[in-house]
This record gives C-alpha cells, sequence and structure tokens, in this order.
C-alpha cells in the first residue's frame, strides 16, 4: 500500500506532462535518431528506467533470498536436533533402571551468598 501511494503521484505527474507536451523533438544518439512527441519520449524513458531499476532491486535480493534460504535450512537442522535431544531425554528419564543414556547435565555453578554492605 505504501509503495502505491509513493508511486502513484509520480506516475500521475508523469501522464500531465506526457498529455501536455505534444510537440515534436528529435532524439539523436549516435547512430540513431528518432522523432517523436516529448510526452512520449519521457514515457519511454521512464520505463526503460524503471525497468532498469526493478532488474537491479531483483540482483539485490537474490543474495538475501540465498542467505534466507540457507538459515530455514539451518533452523530446520537445529529442530530436528532439538527433537532428537528431547527424545534422548525422554528416554533416559523413563528407564525403570535409572541408567542414562550418556546424556549429561553439565556442570553446575554456585553463586557466593550475597554480602551485607559495609557501614564505615
Amino acid at each position: 500500500m505504501l509503495r502505491l501511494l509513493v508511486t502513484l503521484p509520480f506516475l500521475i505527474a508523469l501522464i500531465v506532462f506526457a498529455v501536455y507536451n505534444q510537440q515534436m523533438v528529435t532524439l539523436a544518439v549516435p547512430g540513431y535518431s528518432r522523432q517523436s512527441s516529448l510526452g512520449l519520449l519521457v514515457i519511454v524513458i521512464a520505463l526503460v528506467f524503471f525497468l532498469v531499476g526493478a532488474v537491479a532491486v531483483w540482483f539485490a535480493e537474490l543474495r538475501q533470498r540465498r542467505r534466507a534460504r540457507r538459515a530455514e535450512q539451518a533452523v530446520r537442522g537445529l529442530e530436528a536436533q532439538v527433537a532428537d535431544l528431547r527424545n534422548q531425554l525422554a528416554q533416559a528419564q523413563s528407564r525403570p533402571d535409572g541408567l542414562s543414556t550418556g546424556l549429561t547435565t553439565g556442570p553446575t555453578y554456585t553463586l557466593p551468598a550475597p554480602q551485607p554492605p559495609s557501614v564505615v
């Protein structure tokens, strides 16, 4: 919606310019010469630059899409690892003999008791 609110005034201004500027002009570049109305020429040039910009944005987004695809694959792999670890933990907790399957809880850390502030 925001794109439309930004693009619409420029599009309307371009169309109004094209309608009010119908005098004939000559476009000349090395090896090419063309006579056309100024309004049509402006619309064609705007269309060409719009397409160039769209292609540039598309190429810029390719890298972001590739990164997003890799991130999604990593997330799927990590979710599978979490599911496997949960299954292993559930199996270890449900064993009646109390033996674990090699899962450890890791080191435990204890914090020192807080000291009261000293009054000087």
